[in-house]
């Protein structure tokens, strides 16, 4: 029987299993590295183990919960001043990825995911009229934040986290979607005197799995993140959620969500024994890429040495396949 490495250790522990005597700083490093160490807190006080687990241990864990919550008042706040100017230029922002997850809550300040910034989507025609707005509010840009989907991040002095301002989803996410997708599953909301819109339980649980696999490429590293499948164990696990598993199976059509979606199925029935509607059993490939997953969390370094492999000989397959496009052009124009 293989032992299981640090990252299952953790996964045990946000399970509530404690075992005997878990190792304290390695647990709580790997949870830091994963930014789960909130989550691992309010495992720890819901399990027998808060009872004799290392008072600094308990300490520390109850001290970056008491830091998250006030650090999530204030992103709660951030957000409210910026949808609140953006509504009086008479547009509603949707409100995706974390951001979603924290106003589905009845005390924002309770999410227990690390929020690195707020995900604003606007559609393109909106743009100037929201940059005008977040200027109006105090707002700049970040230097060099532009890329391809989104306009850049902006952040305003005593901020404690930027605005990720989006004029379209990721093209991996992006192309998954219809236009009836986005009318029917995007849901208006208002709270606390601002509108905004926000993913529907199918579409966040879509987005969390495309964002994660494809838009970050753990897909084709191999690694695995745990904040994001402790939200889409959260999701499971939520009694009143409404996820459509008829209208996720049915982009699976789309080979890169398909390997996707069914990885993060067979992880989660690994670390967290979820059984989870499936479309059918996974391929031998979809076994494959799992083994190769569980691999690289339990051979760190093994696995830091495939990826350099695999990157090398994509940014070869990719430098080769450029030069025959110019190749076949440069003999298309000679022909002409």
């Amino acid at each position: 029987m293989i032992a299981p490495s640090p990252f299952e250790r953790l996964a045990n522990c946000l399970n509530g299993d404690f075992g005997g005597n878990p190792d304290w700083f390695e647990l709580i490093s790997v949870a830091t590295d994963e930014f789960v160490a909130t989550a691992l807190y309010r495992s720890l006080i819901a399990s027998d183990a808060a009872a004799w687990a290392e008072p600094e241990a308990r300490e520390y864990l109850a001290e970056l919960e008491r830091a998250n919550k006030i650090r999530n008042h204030q992103l709660w706040e951030l957000t409210r001043a910026a949808v609140a100017g953006i509504n009086a230029a008479g547009i509603t922002p949707a409100l995706i990825k974390g951001a979603s997850e924290m106003l589905l809550l009845a005390k924002p300040s309770e999410l227990s995911r690390l929020l690195i910034d707020i995900d604003l989507l606007v559609s393109p025609a909106d743009i100037p009229a929201v940059q005008a707005a977040l200027g109006l509010d105090g707002f700049e840009p970040v230097e060099n934040s532009q890329y391809e989907h989104s306009p850049g991040s902006y952040w305003r002095p005593g901020a404690v986290a930027t605005l990720d301002l989006h004029d379209s989803l990721p093209p991996r996410i992006a192309e998954l979607l219809t236009e009836k997708d986005i009318e029917t599953r995007m849901i208006l909301q208002e709270r606390d005197g601002i509108r905004f819109l926000i993913p529907d339980d199918s579409l966040r649980f879509l987005i969390n799995i495309a964002h994660d696999m494809l838009h970050h490429t753990t897909l084709a590293s191999g690694s695995t993140s745990l904040r994001y499948l402790l939200s889409l164990v959260e999701q499971i696990e939520n009694s009143q959620s409404g996820i459509d598993w008829e209208w996720l199976h049915s982009k699976r059509q789309y080979w890169r969500f398909r390997l996707a979606f069914d990885l993060q199925i067979a992880m989660l029935e690994h670390l967290f024994a979820l059984k989870v509607p499936v479309a059918e059993p996974p391929s031998w490939f979809v076994q494959f890429l799992h083994w190769r997953r569980q691999l690289k969390f339990r051979k760190p370094r093994l696995g830091q040495i495939e990826w350099m492999i695999v990157r090398h000989g994509l940014k070869t397959s990719q430098f080769i396949a450029t030069r025959v496009k110019l190749r076949n052009a440069s003999q298309s124009l000679g022909t002409d």
